[in-house]
């Protein structure tokens, strides 16, 4: 009888091989999470930009209505009129009955108290792990002219001054 030979071969990857897969998947993550980071900020800047338009067409629809800015942003979302609004010095102008079509800001949620907000600036720090329920914690408004609180300096990534938004 002849004798056969078998040759026992185990199954599995060598270390060397263990050790180029962890390297390709290190650098494959150093390439890419710079990336996700980035477009974190991207967001946040594209729902900063479309917040301050929707809170600036707000206040100009109040404007044209009314004869005058609103006295705080809260105005916007109001159902029944205030008493008074502001001139673009600051000084109290009022209303005129009937004039006050609002409300002129129709979102879902946000801030500010009311059923149906404020939008949040999404670069405002969360205040005990929760958003800020504060408005003037998040934007900052006088006269008619609303800006965010948030960030205080730098630029965007399209290079456009925070400050200047």
């Amino acid at each position: 009888m002849a004798s056969v030979l078998t040759v026992s071969r185990r199954r599995g990857f060598t270390l060397i091989e263990l050790l180029i897969v962890i390297v390709v998947i290190a650098i494959l993550a150093l390439i890419v999470i710079p990336r996700l980071s980035g477009a974190s900020r991207k967001a946040k800047e594209s729902t900063l930009k479309s917040d301050l338009q929707t809170l600036r067409s707000a206040i100009t629809q109040f404007s044209s209505d009314c004869g005058c800015n609103p006295s705080a942003l809260t105005s916007l979302v109001v159902t029944t009129a205030p008493s008074s609004g502001v001139d673009d010095s600051g000084n109290a102008v009022t209303i005129p009955t009937g004039s006050y079509q609002g409300p002129y800001l129709l979102r879902q949620g946000g801030i500010g108290g009311t059923s149906i907000g404020i939008p949040i600036n999404p670069f405002t720090p969360l205040a005990s792990g929760a958003i800020d329920p504060t408005i003037g914690n998040h934007w900052t408004y006088l006269n008619g002219v609303v800006s965010p609180k948030y960030p205080t300096s730098g630029s965007t990534l399209d290079g456009i001054p925070y400050a200047s938004l």
